[in-house]
């Protein structure tokens, strides 16, 4: 259903990341109606490439992954990366020796999508529980207004992210990311679906993390989730893209360092 690829650090590699114990999963998706090439597949193939270079600037990619564009694929994939890299015990980065989910890791999933008549870079601030697709997903799934999480959540509800998007936003735009906007909507097809399942583990995860946690750093937060929607390359294009992403990695990643040496 998807197409991965994780990476192993070595422990000097560990040491180039400052300390921090941040890592990104990063997903993207294929082709569907309308869009033929999805962009997200080209800038995850780009990053692939580039991990060596972003790790060396302390910013590591656990892993990557290009979804199939469906409610069915979204779902499998998600539930499956949450349930590898946030369980009680973690394989931590690929390795055998499992480790306590309680230590200061921060894993951030940063889903990307492409709106194909967007102007700017959209970090979406929220997902509702509300599937009601405009077309058929790939699998010929077209629900309208059925709620996505199978919880007690109720139709529509709405689901946010627990990154500051203001201050990325308010950073990214003095960086000269001019293309960089904040959007309270995500649409009502497979990437809001996407995110609002994320979101949904996410707050499970960090619920988990915060009633076990021995440590008394209650604001501790284990799991961050964010979506991304990006232009076609005809709007801004791809090395644009690249360096926005890059950018955005960056920034989030010393944003959590920065919380977690002040013990936040």
């Amino acid at each position: 259903m998807a197409t991965m690829e994780a990476t192993k650090p070595t422990e000097q590699q560990e040491d180039g990341r400052n300390g921090s114990r941040c890592s990104f999963v990063i997903t993207g998706f294929g082709p569907f109606a309308g869009v033929p090439n999805n962009p997200t597949s080209t800038l995850i193939s780009c990053l692939r490439n580039n991990k060596a270079q972003l790790l060396e600037d302390g910013v590591h990619i656990r892993e990557t992954h290009i979804l199939d564009t469906s409610a069915d694929a979204a779902k499998f994939e998600i539930q499956g990366i949450y349930s590898r890299l946030c369980s009680d015990k973690l394989n931590k980065d690929g390795d055998d020796e499992s480790y306590d989910c309680s230590t200061k890791d921060v894993i951030v999933m940063l889903h990307l999508g492409v709106n194909y008549r967007g102007k700017k870079m959209q970090l979406e601030q929220c997902a509702y529980n509300d599937a009601t697709f405009r077309v058929p997903d790939n699998n010929g799934y077209q629900p309208q207004q059925i709620c996505i999480l199978g919880n007690s959540s109720s139709f529509g509800q709405c689901l946010r992210t627990t990154l500051d998007l203001n201050e990325i936003c308010t950073e990214l735009q003095q960086q000269g990311q001019s293309a960089c906007c904040i959007s309270q909507d995500p649409g009502r097809f497979v990437c809001n679906y996407t995110y609002c399942l994320s979101l949904d583990q996410c707050k499970s995860v960090n619920d988990s993390l915060e009633k076990n946690m021995q440590q008394s750093t209650k604001q501790l937060v284990g799991c961050h989730s964010l979506f991304l929607h990006v232009t076609p390359f005809a709007e801004i294009p791809k090395d644009n893209q690249l360096g926005f992403i890059v950018s955005l990695l960056k920034l989030i990643d010393k944003s959590i360092s920065q919380e977690m040496k002040n013990g936040t």
